[in-house]
């Protein structure tokens, strides 16, 4: 095969997994955030204003693991359960390697004001929930993590896995294909299940409504060095996600949480934000009557 013929089946690969992704987007929800919120503490508010960049945590140390476990279990089985008997095989093998795959996460809420975020990153301190424009946050190109809305009703979770099982057996039925293609689905296939196990939640928490941004070194191409930090379970590898303005954050809004003198940590944060450029973000404070 020479080299042209190659990035001509490459070509047609990527259109067809992208029109994958889309369908899979669509029916996950049909109408995006158009704002989503970071809630952090003071030391993250501090890194992440003067850094341009969030946080993305390995899903093996994530706050709470029950969390993980559950979108897993979940795929695991009812792919098991529902494997087209035409491409078995190579859905056999991205279960197998479904939980070594290396992913990291950055979470975000639609809401703004949350008692139980405030708790759960506040930790007894000042807390704050950053709005971040969605417009600023993707790509359809591949140079941004993925950013999904979390599925909380298994319904949808069973339709997004069976229009994925649908379209990757109807390829292979449908299509002439050889290891380049086989490769890519393989790899592809591996990459989508693994995303839609980490936006799979228990409906227990699905007050959070939360949104997620999703990178995996192995299927992306940007390339992000991984670091490590002391975290609460640990030593725990993260990587610096940047936005679509170099070093510039798509910033809207601050909220700052229960607090015992709102107005003051008000005019402090807003010195903060015009010493650092973000002189435009609105700051607004928290309406649950709480001290935490």
């Amino acid at each position: 095969m020479d080299e042209i013929e190659y990035e001509r089946r490459i070509s047609d690969l990527n259109g067809w997994a992208e029109s994958v992704r889309a369908k899979l987007a669509s029916l996950i929800t049909d109408r995006p955030a158009s704002v989503i919120y970071h809630y952090t503490d003071l030391a993250g508010l501090i890194g992440i204003i003067s850094s341009g960049r969030v946080w993305a945590t390995h899903t093996d140390k994530l706050n709470d693991a029950s969390e993980n476990r559950h979108g897993y279990e979940f795929v695991v089985d009812h792919v098991r359960a529902n494997l087209p008997e035409s491409s078995k095989p190579i859905f056999e093998k991205a279960l197998s390697v479904l939980r070594s795959v290396d992913t990291y996460v950055a979470c975000y809420s639609t809401q703004s004001d949350l008692l139980s975020q405030w708790r759960n990153y506040a930790v007894g301190r000042v807390g704050y929930s950053l709005g971040f424009k969605t417009t600023g946050m993707a790509t359809g190109d591949g140079s941004m993590p993925l950013l999904e809305a979390v599925i909380y009703r298994d319904d949808i979770a069973r339709s997004v896995i069976d229009q994925l099982l649908g379209r990757i057996d109807a390829y292979f039925v449908r299509q002439s294909f050889g290891e380049v293609e086989v490769g890519y689905v393989s790899g592809m296939l591996q990459a989508q299940l693994n995303s839609i196990a980490c936006i799979l939640k228990h409906p227990k928490f699905e007050e959070e409504s939360e949104y997620r941004q999703i990178y995996q070194p192995s299927s992306s191409a940007l390339v992000l060095n991984t670091e490590f930090r002391q975290g609460r379970f640990g030593l725990t590898p993260f990587v610096r996600i940047g936005f679509l303005e170099k070093d510039r954050l798509p910033l809207k809004t601050i909220t700052i949480g229960p607090c015992q003198d709102p107005e003051a940590e008000s005019n402090v944060l807003k010195m903060f934000l015009s010493s650092n450029g973000y002189a435009h973000v609105e700051v607004l404070t928290s309406e649950i009557p709480l001290r935490i």
